[in-house]
């Protein structure tokens, strides 16, 4: 039975492959996204360039955070559902500085 059904993709072998779409290329990309919108919502601080180097100073963190989350939820429906709530808050926040 096993032979007959070997063809068929199980659900799990396509899980560890899933996790590392999430947690590499996904993970790279809402950090970006993240990174390029925080400018406009940092305060400019008293030297004026705060909203500039407090991005680049939390990159690593950023994309560690969310890494270490796509890796270690156990559920990849609420990592695939938080990423994207994430992704959108900050494309929609992106649309509007863009495009006013």
């Amino acid at each position: 039975m096993a032979a007959a059904n070997s063809s068929i993709a199980e659900p799990g072998r396509l899980h560890p492959w899933l996790r590392a779409l999430l947690a590499g290329p996904c993970a790279v990309g809402l950090t970006v996204l993240i990174i390029a919108v925080m400018p406009f919502w940092v305060p400019k601080g008293s030297g004026g360039v705060d909203h500039i180097a407090l991005p680049l100073f939390f990159m690593p963190a950023i994309w560690g955070l969310i890494f270490f989350y796509a890796l270690l939820d156990r559920s990849l429906g609420r990592i695939v559902i938080i990423m994207t709530g994430i992704a959108v808050i900050h494309l929609i926040a992106l649309r509007a500085i863009l495009f006013g």
